[in-house]
């Protein structure tokens, strides 16, 4: 997985003031899945990406920005 989603993710989740276990509990996953998203070992779902958009209040561009 490329970074720069990694990184965003972690980025938006802290700007929000969401520690993992909270965004992880609205997003009905394990803490640990998300800190693999957060660290590059896994990439999320369409539909992960889809409630972490809705989530931190962007858009489909910002998150894949890595893509272009």
């Amino acid at each position: 997985m490329n970074k720069y989603l990694a990184n965003r993710l972690r980025t938006l989740r802290k700007a929000h003031g969401f520690t993992q276990q909270q965004a992880a509990d609205i997003l009905k996953i394990d803490r640990s899945t998300l800190a693999y998203y957060e660290s590059g070992r896994i990439e999320p779902p369409l539909r992960i990406l889809e409630k972490l958009r809705v989530l931190y209040h962007t858009t489909y561009n910002d998150l894949l920005e890595y893509l272009s």
